[in-house]
């Protein structure tokens, strides 16, 4: 380890990284050894904050953690990072990924976890959202195989298991990409392996071990990966090395992956993230003391600065100031002000070899300097700054250094800083509409006019919108026309730039307006809060009016004075508004008798109550008639036998015996309802009925056939008065007995028959008897 690197290490084990007012760039340090340093800092899953590090997961079975850096890192001149993991604990499995991903991407999404590593995709789960690249350290092995619906894995073994491997994967997005791009075996030797005495597992021990944070410890485990932009191609050379220790005393620093070509474009930012997870098997699995630094520092250069005179402050009153930027000058591609710290004389600015993890913030140590004229404040953006005199303070000029930081991590020796102290200025107030409202709910195209108060003459002004100036916006006066939080900055007739406390501009949006085109009352004797009829309705956000035909205005509680039918118009406005929503139009009806369901019923096919004496079939068609009374605007059918329908005269097929409730609910309105049952009866499932007596002269009488339903087979066979044997059919389609045998006419008389059937649900049925052959 290099002594840069070991004192780097040394520092932000022991140092908190300091707050920041807004991280933009590199260097970015989070130790994860006390609290979360950084806002941008996110964790999800299991990830938690845990006895001096981020512990991603705990050794028990399927759990995932993961935790994402929301800050985006150039990609210009690529990015290193180092931190130290710890695996252990578990029966090895699955282990930990760091990745890189799109820094535009604003909607994080880690991928599949499990073999997957929270990086590639996952049995129907996709991959990291916007991935760029992912490394993992891989303790039971399928991150370097193709389970799960991977793409490729180490060559010619790409269905086996990799344990204790280390497996870098390509861009993604979806379910697509993330290939196989190189890996190596930490603990065995051939192709894909390591040399004898450069051989280590993943993790560092297994059930009941215990976390090695000592680098003379066996178990210990620190990553360092390098991404250097590539000067014969796109994309990166990629370097992964490990510092781990197996013999006491005695750390090894040795590289693992050297020089891969990893030939994919990057996106102009990238932001890096770690995940780990646990399957069948389990290990905790913890990382600290993360750094990300500019990679090819070697092509940057050092921002410059030059003396600014000229900058006004008033006394009483904090002042907010910018630096020129005729006197910044930044040399990198895509560099910008990541910090401006002030000092209190040229020999206080320190060197700048010093700890990243300083250089990378810039809080209290640079950000805010003290003095006894009064304080300077760095604030978080640009070249913005304030200054704020010291009470007391009488002199008219005061002084000090200042140092910009791009984000890059790059700072800029030191340069003279003066300003000229005023008088304090009298008091400014935002006014809006010519009120001094620090909140105001404006109606659609309502015109809100924004104007500053001041019992002095002021001689500039600027605009901003939720802290972002607006460009152009230099008149006294600013039109609004967008929600958001509003400010102004002006300034005095001594040079002061005042800053005006900040309203918030609101426009409510309307709820959209529902109710029945026509409301039908239940009873006419009883007239119902016509509120309850609006869909959604909601009486503590919004006011709701309604207006007759004769102009009659109803708001709110006195809407249930209505009592009459007609044509009324329906508005809505959020509380507090003067305005209303455009108008609804609906009609009230009144009918002239109340609600009353009723319903009557007949068999679909003949309209009639039965087509035999042994009632309605199991497959009898029945069509239900709606009788209602009272203007029903819906209907509710349930037939007992788990069925039902919303029609209003629906036809049913019952499909077994038994004995059923039929019940109808109707309806006019949210409260107004009837409900009227009828039980129905199915007694059987089929029908044979036999004629007793045919003609077959006659062309409407011509066979002997029984009327049958619900019978699947028939054997019906035709006997003399004597049982001499004359016809036989099995035919439930056919004709039947014309009388014949032989084609010769019988003579007329008493015949016999018998028959049997079985039914569609499989009943065997029998049926004799005797009949007249009629000539």
């Amino acid at each position: 380890m290099s002594k840069i690197n070991a004192f780097v290490l040394l520092l932000c084990a022991s140092l908190p990284c300091l707050p920041v007012f807004g991280q933009q760039g590199f260097p970015y340090c989070e130790s994860f050894q006390g609290q979360i340093e950084r806002q941008q800092t996110v964790l999800g899953g299991s990830a938690k904050l845990f006895d001096g590090v981020l512990r991603l997961t705990e050794a028990v079975l399927d759990q995932n953690g993961f935790v994402y850096i929301d800050v985006p890192f150039s990609s210009r001149f690529g990015v290193k990072a180092s931190f130290e993991y710890f695996s252990y604990g578990g029966d090895g499995a699955d282990g930990l990924s760091v990745f890189l991903f799109d820094g535009a991407n604003e909607a994080f999404s880690p991928g599949g976890f499990g073999g997957s590593l929270g990086y590639a995709p996952r049995q129907g789960t996709t991959g990291l959202s916007r991935a760029y690249m992912g490394i993992g350290f891989d303790s039971f092995g399928n991150f370097g195989n193709t389970s799960s619906g991977k793409s490729g894995g180490f060559p010619g073994q790409e269905s086996l298991l990799h344990p204790n491997s280390i497996v870098v994967r390509g861009p993604g997005q979806g379910a697509d990409g993330y290939a196989f791009i190189a890996g190596v075996k930490t603990n065995e030797g051939g192709q894909n392996g390591l040399p004898a005495d450069q051989r280590f597992p993943i993790s560092s021990g297994g059930i009941g071990t215990r976390r090695v944070t000592d680098p003379d410890a066996p178990g210990y485990r620190k990553v360092l990966v390098k991404l250097r932009p590539d000067e014969s191609s796109m994309g990166f050379m990629l370097d992964v090395e490990m510092i781990f220790t197996t013999v006491q005393g005695n750390p090894r620093q040795i590289s693992l992956l050297e020089n891969v070509r990893y030939a994919f474009p990057a996106p102009e930012t990238l932001k890096i993230g770690f995940a780990a997870s646990t399957g069948g098997q389990t290990n905790i699995h913890e990382i600290r003391n993360l750094l990300v630094e500019v990679a090819d520092e070697d092509q940057l250069a050092f921002p410059t600065t030059d003396p600014v005179e000229g900058l006004t402050a008033c006394l009483g009153q904090e002042n907010f100031l910018e630096l020129p930027e005729d006197k910044i000058r930044l040399p990198n591609e895509g560099s910008r002000i990541a910090c401006v710290r002030f000092f209190a004389s040229q020999e206080d600015i320190p060197n700048q070899v010093s700890d990243p993890c300083l250089t990378g913030s810039c809080g209290d140590t640079g950000g805010v300097l003290a003095l006894q004229e009064g304080t300077f404040r760095y604030l978080g953006q640009g070249g913005n700054f304030s200054f704020t005199p010291s009470q007391g303070f009488t002199g008219s000029e005061v002084q000090a250094y200042y140092t910009i930081t791009d984000n890059y991590g790059k700072t800029s020796e030191g340069s003279l800083l003066k300003m000229e102290v005023y008088t304090a200025p009298e008091p400014i107030t935002l006014m809006v509409n010519d009120l001094p409202l620090d909140r105001l709910d404006g109606c659609p195209d309502e015109e809100i006019t924004l104007s500053v108060y001041s019992a002095e003459p002021l001689i500039a002004y600027e605009w901003f919108l939720d802290g972002v100036p607006l460009p152009g916006e230099t008149d006294p006066e600013l039109m609004v026309s967008a929600p958001g939080r509003y400010s102004g900055r002006v300034t005095s007739f001594q040079g002061c730039r005042l800053l005006t406390d900040t309203t918030e501009i609101l426009f409510p949006e309307f709820p959209e307006l529902e109710i029945e085109p026509t409301v039908i009352i239940c009873d006419p004797d009883i007239f119902p809060d016509l509120r309850q009829y609006i869909s959604d309705y909601d009486g503590i956000a919004y006011d709701y009016q309604m207006e007759s035909e004769q102009g009659d205005i109803f708001e709110n509680d006195s809407i249930t004075a209505i009592a009459t039918e007609g044509v009324f118009l329906l508005r809505v406005k959020p509380k507090g508004l003067d305005c209303w929503s455009d108008p609804v139009t609906f009609r009230v009806v009144v009918p002239d008798e109340p609600l009353r369901a009723i319903f009557d019923y007949v068999l679909n096919a003949t309209g009639l109550k039965e087509e035999a004496p042994d009632g309605i079939l199991a497959d009898d068609r029945i069509r239900f008639l709606d009788r209602s009374e009272g203007l029903p605007r819906s209907w509710e059918w349930d037939f007992g036998d788990g069925t039902v329908s919303n029609q209003r005269s629906p036809s049913h097929v019952f499909g077994e015996k038994g004995e059923f409730l039929v019940t109808l609910t109707v309806r006019t309105g949210p409260d107004c309802e009837s409900t009227f049952q009828m039980p129905i009866t199915i007694r059987r499932t089929y029908r044979v009925m036999f004629p007793t007596g045919f003609t077959p002269t006659r062309s409407e009488d011509r066979f002997f056939v029984p009327k049958m339903k619900g019978i699947a087979s028939m054997d019906l066979k035709i006997f003399s008065s004597w049982g001499e044997f004359l016809y036989q059919t099995t035919d439930v389609n056919g004709d039947g007995w014309d009388g014949t045998v032989n084609g010769s006419p019988l003579p007329p008389g008493t015949y016999a028959y018998r028959a049997d059937f079985e039914t569609t649900r499989g009943e065997k049925v029998s049926r004799s008897g005797k009949f007249l052959l009629i000539r």
